[in-house]
């Protein structure tokens, strides 16, 4: 599968990468949810690995932009997120979030939300 990590934490989106790559995906990175709108545009993905806090565009932006955009509407995205506010959860999954991750994570743990979400 291919995979777009969005996250401002360049260490983050290694940390995501390594995972996915190890597990015999492909990634694409973006930094905030503007650049990942572009990075759409012309990059065949998959699934969306979503980060809440970013400059620019934070991720319920994204979801927002995401949501009106019939072109990428439908793809998954899984928000990985240092906050696990309930409120805050409710809202990217009212966006169309197919899950909700905390970070820091298990590799393995990444991996079985991934898999059984889509």
């Amino acid at each position: 599968m291919n995979f777009l990590s969005v996250d401002d934490s360049s260490t983050m989106r290694k940390i995501i990468s390594l995972a996915l790559k190890g597990a015999g995906h492909t990634v694409v990175e973006a930094e905030n949810g503007k650049q990942a709108l572009e990075t759409l545009k012309t990059a065949k993905v998959d699934c969306i690995l979503l980060d809440i806090n970013m400059p620019e565009m934070n991720g319920i932006e994204f979801l927002k932009a995401r949501k009106s955009d019939p072109s990428i509407a439908s793809l998954p995205v899984f928000v990985l997120t240092t906050q696990d506010e309930e409120s805050l959860k409710a809202e990217a999954m009212s966006l169309g979030a197919k899950g909700f991750i905390v970070k820091p994570f298990q590799k393995e743990a990444l991996l079985s939300a991934i898999s059984s979400g889509i």
